[in-house]
């Protein structure tokens, strides 16, 4: 092994005039046998780049300990230090190492070294708490095997402006313990100043130990990829392999996904066309489960192959309305090659990594750059300030279920991108939608003011046509009413159609909407838990063989039912599931309140039939994919239609040994001809007669809807 001594260090390094990685940081780790380092700020990506030296580090049996600087306001440094925010401090900070090292490994699989350093012993870290504004020195003190110490101070922060030439100018002074002058009158103050640091014997600065349970679940996580490294091996063999590996990434189109040979079809081919011709803006109209997804990211990377050979770049958004649909893009993503930063969940996650990129980006460091963002990020200011510093013609965004993009806030908080396409099987929302867009029209307008006209329409009936969904039976169940809930029910449309004739006269008053809005939920939550739905459900399931319960989904009614007691207080997907469950079909529920890990593993047992169904309320209506499904109960559905369209998409989506899917939509239908029954039977009807008009048993449920009266006039 060289020695710090052989490497002619100079005294001094500038950003400009030096590689600060390369001449100097890299360089001195890859000799040393221990490494002490105190940082105002810390980034999980400059650790990650400096993985050369460490892993050397790990070879020689080195040490490393480590201060991480964080500042706090003059109240709670003063509080810290009497020991009232202790533990609230030490919890959040070890969270977010915790989050570095064991959430963050799939973007910097390097990361790997500093866990395996932390579970062999030989990584300590502490935390240096400091008032705002103060503990600015960055301290470095390298040591090698024959005792040399080179010891370094400077501006140069462990984050990307600190040591990317092409951002701050940054610079460091060295002091080398040969050189015996400079480094007693100096170098030894630095050593000194660390050691008081790590003792936590500073006056205005606390030092904080890390909890021993953050490096048990550390040095656990290491422990189970042990098979990703071994200490026999020789480590820079495998790590510069992994480097290449990454390096290569670039978007590109696959050959093949999973087993199957990779080709578009010719609806995509022509979308895309259309999107080009309109000056790469427009709304793609093609039906759920015809391939949106894949659509709009061979588009990407079209775009950004053409922008390459020009030495442009390009910078994708995706923005889409919820977390379990931003892992799906996420995985689709992968398989073009693109490894998206995701711009979800707890702010701390993804913001310094995001702005990271950023900075690289603007730099000129990368020439692509992705990132998944649900809307909920997308408004928030962090991410409004970093999407708004990026050149608009180096930015492409793709807005799935960009219906989403109408609402007057995520309208505003779209970015300027030259590079614009909406994704949506229903764009816009329907004028009969009571409930979630009074003025419809105006997020029509703001929807087509953002992304441009639709300039591409490939519907159900296409797709089932050209083999890209499955044709499927429609089966009408007729629920009626009881007398009671027919009272209740015609009640509450009076109320509603009150207050929807006072909007055409003279407005709705804030109590009005308010009064609107609840009265609709009730109405909605009545023929949702309608009685005799939980009755026929049983008679139905109880016939259904074991063999053919695999792979079928229940849409249940959300919330309680309308008008229970406190002693009947159960949510209507529970009722759903306690009925099915009776009738022996192994069964779970499928909603918001699921966490991430839970969600992946009952899609999986759902695939490979350890449980028969998903019982489920609206989370699988948007982007879900649930391919296996071959079966569908749909036990309530909104009037509106975007609802029932996408639901049916969903189901028909291709699958291996799936040729045919199944229908079963409970109607609800008035228990007498009061008032409004006649406005219950049209608004099921309408829906009756879509899923009729392309269903394979056409002939047959136009009986049915005829000895029912559910005749429907499209014109």
């Amino acid at each position: 092994m060289s020695s710090l001594k052989s490497l002619n260090l100079k005294n001094v390094y500038r950003t400009g005039k030096d590689d600060l990685y390369s001449d100097f940081y890299k360089k001195s780790l890859s000799v040393s046998v221990s490494y002490d380092r105190a940082v105002g700020y810390f980034s999980s990506e400059i650790l990650a780049m400096s993985l050369k030296g460490l892993s050397k580090l790990i070879l020689s049996n080195g040490d490393m300990r480590l201060i991480i600087g964080h500042p706090l306001s003059n109240d709670e440094f003063e509080a810290v230090k009497h020991g009232l925010l202790l533990k609230e401090v030490t919890l959040n900070l070890s969270s977010k190492l915790e989050e570095i090292l064991i959430n963050s490994d799939n973007a910097h699989p390097r990361l790997e070294l500093l866990s395996w350093l932390i579970a062999s012993g030989r990584l300590e870290i502490k935390f240096a708490l400091r008032r705002a504004g103060m503990y600015h020195e960055k301290i470095g003190i390298f040591r090698d095997q024959d005792g040399n110490v080179v010891v370094f101070q400077g501006s140069a922060n462990e984050t990307p402006h600190g040591m990317v030439a092409t951002l701050n100018a940054e610079s460091i002074s060295v002091y080398k313990s040969w050189d015996e002058q400079i480094f007693s009158a100096y170098g030894n103050e630095f050593i000194n100043g660390f050691n008081r640091l790590w003792l936590n014997e500073e006056t205005e600065v606390v030092t904080l130990d890390v909890p021993s349970g953050t490096y048990e679940k550390i040095s656990n996580n290491a422990k189970d990829k042990s098979s990703t490294f071994s200490v026999e091996n020789e480590f820079e063999e495998e790590i510069e392999a992994r480097e290449r590996n990454l390096a290569k990434l670039d978007p590109f189109i696959p050959i093949k996904i999973g087993s199957n040979t990779f080709n578009i079809y010719d609806h995509q081919r022509e979308a895309l066309a259309s999107w080009k011709s309109n000056s790469f803006k427009g709304i793609l109209k093609l039906a759920t489960g015809s391939g949106k997804t894949i659509t709009s990211i061979y588009g990407a990377v079209k775009i950004f192959e053409a922008k390459k050979q020009k030495q442009q770049q390009l910078f994708l958004i995706v923005a889409v309305p919820y977390v379990e649909l931003a892992i799906q893009w996420i995985e689709n993503l992968r398989l073009f090659g693109i490894t998206a930063h995701e711009c979800f969940d707890s702010k701390s996650s993804w913001a310094e990594s995001f702005e990271n990129q950023v900075n690289y980006f603007k730099a000129g460091v990368s020439d692509f750059c992705a990132a998944v963002v649900v809307n909920r990020t997308l408004v928030s200011p962090l991410f409004q300030s970093l999407v708004s510093s990026i050149d608009s013609s180096s930015l492409m965004i793709i807005g799935d279920e960009c219906h989403n993009h109408g609402s007057k806030n995520i309208n505003a908080a779209l970015p300027a991108a030259y590079y614009r396409m909406g994704l949506s099987a229903t764009p816009f929302r329907s004028d009969d939608d009571e409930i979630d867009s009074p003025f419809p029209n105006d997020a029509k307008q703001r929807l087509l003011s953002y992304y441009g006209d639709v300039i591409a329409t490939y519907g159900l009936d296409d797709a089932i046509h050209d083999g890209v969904l499955t044709p499927y039976e429609y089966h009408i169940i007729p629920i009626y009413l009881t007398v009671e809930e027919q009272e209740k029910y015609e009640e509450l449309s009076h109320k509603i159609t009150k207050i929807m004739l006072k909007r055409q006269s003279s407005g709705l008053s804030q109590q009005d909407r308010a009064n609107l809005t609840i009265c609709c939920g009730q109405r909605s939550r009545l023929l949702g838990s309608a009685q005799n739905k939980l009755s026929k459900l049983s008679e139905l399931t109880a016939k259904i063989s074991d063999d053919n319960k695999s792979h079928t989904l229940f849409y249940a009614g959300e919330g309680k039912p309308y008008g229970d007691t406190e002693e009947e207080d159960i949510k209507v997907i529970d009722k759903v599931s306690k009925v099915l469950n009776e009738n022996g079909w192994k069964t779970s529920q499928f909603t918001g309140g699921v966490s991430r890990s839970e969600r992946k593993f009952l899609m999986s047992a759902f695939k490979d039939k350890t449980i028969d169904a998903l019982v489920a309320m609206k989370v699988l209506d948007e982007g879900i994919d649930v391919p296996a499904c071959k079966t569908a109960y749909i036990l309530a559905s909104t009037k509106n239609p975007r609802q029932y369209v996408q639901r049916r998409g969903r189901i028909l989506r291709k699958s291996e040994n799936k040729h045919l899917s199944t229908i079963y939509d409970f109607v609800v239908l008035p228990a007498n001809e009061g008032p409004a029954s006649k406005k219950l039977k049209l608004s099921e009807a309408e829906r009756i007669n879509d899923f009729a008009l392309l269903a394979v048993n056409k002939l047959e449920i136009e009986q049915i809807i005829e000895e029912h009266g559910l005749t429907y006039d499209f014109t």
